[in-house]
């Protein structure tokens, strides 16, 4: 062999010893980082990069910070700030947050006998909270003003102030609430002609085959607890209740709870300092009864 040969040879094998080297190098690294699995980490004030799949089970950040600053904060303007994809968890750890086929679920320990379980969490797009108000009249057939929240029915009551049989009364909740789920209340009739019975519903389908309040005889003054769904009027009434009765009488309607995505859907009483201080916005939760059937009341008088 010559020496240019020999040279050459040499530096073939060099090459081949550099490039085998650099291999082990990588993949002692990567045994490395699946043996360890070490949680995500930086340096004060660089950022954590995630991305890659870690093999250690799970991430933790951690924060020394004192004070209200925050451990870890998400922020992307272009897109999605953070997305938490379906992943079965059979055995969660107490504490955790993960993904469940319903939506979002916390795992935590069941007193007494220490089991594990995961449970849904609960938010404005899939719970209501009751939030009572001072006791409002809406509606009092008796009088102008009683009347002055009716949509749908003003005809359908006499001179001294009875709906008449077979009257379909429609109320609006404007300034009390907007885009509300339900409401809790009080139905009173009084200077009844006869036996008969009213239905309070929300007005969006027929009237049911059911009551509210029930009387027996002329001349009674009668009230009863009443808890029913609001409806959608129009844009500019979203929330309305419906009354059916069924023989003359005096009906008389009282607010005193509201169902509600959050309190930043109720305009009356303390509410309003929440919604003053951005809580529509912060709840989101005006566009969340969207999905409820757009309809008005049936007005068909049953005599």
């Amino acid at each position: 062999m010559t020496s240019s040969g020999t040279e050459r040879t040499a530096r073939r094998r060099a090459v081949l010893r550099t490039a085998a080297t650099a291999a082990g190098a990588a993949v002692a690294a990567t045994a490395a980082t699946v043996a360890n699995g070490s949680p995500a980490s930086a340096a004060n004030g660089d950022p954590v990069k995630i991305g890659q799949p870690n093999t250690g089970g799970s991430t933790t950040l951690r924060s020394s910070a004192a004070g209200d600053l925050s451990t870890l904060e998400v922020a992307n303007p272009n897109g999605t700030t953070l997305r938490l994809t379906s992943n079965p968890v059979s055995a969660p750890t107490p504490g955790a947050l993960h993904m469940s086929p319903s939506g979002l679920a916390v795992a935590g320990v069941s007193p007494g006998d220490s089991v594990v379980r995961s449970q849904q969490v609960f938010s404005t797009a899939n719970a209501t909270m009751p939030w009572p108000i001072a006791p409002t009249r809406i509606l009092d057939t008796r009088t102008a003003a009683g009347r002055s929240r009716l949509l749908w029915g003003a005809d359908a009551i006499d001179s001294s102030g009875r709906a008449e049989a077979g009257a379909i009364l429609a109320v609006h909740l404007k300034d009390i609430v907007s885009w509300g789920y339900g409401m809790l209340g009080n139905v009173t009739v009084a200077n009844t002609a006869r036996s008969g019975f009213a239905t309070v519903w929300s007005g969006a389908d027929d009237v049911p085959a059911s009551s509210t309040i029930n009387w027996w005889g002329a001349g009674q003054l009668l009230s009863n607890g009443v808890i029913t769904q609001l409806a959608m009027w129009d844009a500019d009434y979203p929330d309305f209740v419906a009354i059916a009765v069924a023989s003359p009488a005096v009906v008389i309607l009282d607010v005193t709870a509201l169902l509600v995505y959050s309190p930043a859907d109720v305009e009356l009483g303390n509410a309003a300092a929440a919604k003053a201080a951005g809580g529509r916005a912060a709840f989101g939760s005006g566009a969340a009864r969207k999905d409820r059937p757009v309809q008005q009341v049936t007005a068909r008088r049953q005599r």
